[in-house]
């Protein structure tokens, strides 16, 4: 059995090892990585979602069911499928890439997202028909909180901020993996990050689009004597809606930043040094030992 320690890597290890073979959940849409312990992820997925909720003892006891049986689910069948793919991406790092292999790896974990997703819908369908009237005020005021942390990260006026806060992101989750980038390797990052231009203010559209589409979702569900299975078909088109915006240019502007930065970071790794390659591959290797300690047989 793994011990409390080895439990404890997971995700600060496991959702890092994306880095590489996405570069592309963290790097390429710049979402933030998560350093916490696996085994903690019930409970912290708990405590986010009552962030939000603020939900009732008997909402409660549900939502930690819920959570519990999602976690074991994933460590049962999501685990294995993210060790096989970390050992490919072994593989591949110690070869030259193309941005196609990028976006293909990216792609793969995008998939085990969504499968993620589809298995969370049944207890968030559970959970959002007994929401009541004070629960969606909670969660409004919420949304208004970090839609305007949001606009204090990436102000609309100041592009050039933007391009340097973005590449600062991206070479810090970089070198954690690659190690300390050489001058010509920052160039190359820095060109990246000029050449895929992040337009704040569609970015900022779409938030705004979400979160409404949230609020109108779950007041249409709330309180309602709705079956659970129309509940849940409602819950998955308002996650299919926030993976793929429905507004098809912000789609393409999404694929085409995408797109960028697979060139940038195929670039990156085609650059890097021996000594960076076998840094790379031990991080992965370490991620895929974590994955396979974790999962339950």
């Amino acid at each position: 059995m793994p011990s409390s320690r080895e439990k404890s890597i997971s995700v600060r290890r496991i959702i890092r090892a994306l880095l590489w073979p996405l570069l592309v959940v963290s790097l390429l849409m710049g979402c933030s990585m998560v350093r916490v312990g696996y085994e903690q992820l019930p409970n912290l997925g708990y405590w986010w979602v009552d962030s939000y909720l603020d939900v009732n003892d008997t909402q409660s006891v549900t939502l930690r069911t819920d959570l519990l049986a999602l976690h074991t689910w994933h460590r049962t069948h999501e685990l294995p499928q993210l060790a096989h793919l970390l050992t490919e991406v072994q593989t591949q790092a110690a070869q030259d890439t193309t941005p196609a292999q990028v976006c293909q790896i990216a792609d793969r974990v995008r998939s085990r997202l969504e499968a993620v997703l589809a298995q969370s819908e049944p207890g968030l369908a559970r959970l959002v028909v007994t929401l009541e009237n004070k629960q969606l005020q909670h969660l409004k005021h919420q949304l208004d909180k970090r839609a305007q942390k949001w606009r204090d990260d990436w102000p609309a006026d100041e592009p050039a901020a933007v391009q340097t806060r973005r590449l600062e992101r991206l070479v810090e989750r970089t070198e954690s993996f690659y190690g300390a980038l050489s001058d010509a390797q920052m160039s190359l990052m820095r060109s990246g990050v000029q050449d895929t231009p992040y337009d704040t203010q569609t970015a900022e559209l779409d938030m705004l689009r979400r979160h409404q589409d949230l609020l109108q979702t779950l007041q249409g569900l709330a309180g309602s004597a709705l079956p659970l299975a129309l509940a849940q078909q409602r819950i998955h088109g308002l996650l299919a809606r926030t993976l793929q915006p429905p507004n098809a240019g912000y789609r393409a502007q999404i694929e085409q930043y995408i797109q960028g930065n697979c060139n940038t970071l195929a670039r990156l790794h085609n650059s890097a040094t021996p000594a960076q390659r076998q840094k790379l591959i031990a991080k992965l290797k370490g991620y895929e030992d974590d994955a396979r300690r974790l999962t339950l047989r």
